[in-house]
């Protein structure tokens, strides 16, 4: 496969410059693939995982910030917005609008996120470029690849299991 080339900027290019990297496809110099969300779904009697803490989808250099996360159901998500320019959150799971919302520099909004699947975010203010994944899970077995395609999952029970695999741009 071919690594994508940099995403054309059409908006505030005085800010956020001519182009921005596309994190899409993002391979380690070992050949590792970044990004790839990894859960064991969880075995019968198993405990739904529980909420978690400190969740934050940042828009950063005209980027959401982390490009891909990985949530525990029912977990709350802080989000921000760190340029200068006005940016907007737009959650999607499937064709479904999950919320919407506009995020001057000023303003700080938490959104709980209450259903299991992957959620699609755009940024709907012309900034086209811009997109992240939020992978929700009832499993307490999770995690989301580094830049070296290396994970951790600690605490799984012993026995044979499933593993999922997600990535945006292999499924």
């Amino acid at each position: 496969f071919e690594k994508p080339g940099p995403l054309k900027v059409f908006k505030n290019r005085d800010f956020c410059g001519l182009q921005v990297p596309n994190e899409s496809l993002l391979v380690g110099p070992r050949g590792g693939l970044q990004n790839v969300v990894v859960t064991i779904p969880r075995a019968r009697g198993e405990k739904i995982a529980s909420p978690a803490k400190g969740l934050v989808l940042d828009n950063k250099n005209c980027a959401f910030v982390p490009h891909v996360q990985v949530a525990p159901i029912g977990s709350e998500i802080l989000l921000l917005n760190s340029d200068p320019i006005l940016h907007d959150v737009h959650a999607r799971l499937g064709s479904e609008t999950l919320f919407n919302v506009g995020l001057p520099t000023w303003r700080q909004v938490k959104k709980r996120l209450t259903r299991t699947g992957i959620i699609a975010i755009q940024c709907e203010v012309l900034h086209t470029w811009m997109s992240a994944y939020i992978v929700v899970t009832s499993s307490p077995s999770f995690a989301v690849t580094d830049n070296e395609g290396e994970f951790v999952i600690e605490d799984v029970p012993a026995g044979t299991r499933e593993i999922k695999v997600w990535h945006e741009k292999f499924g």
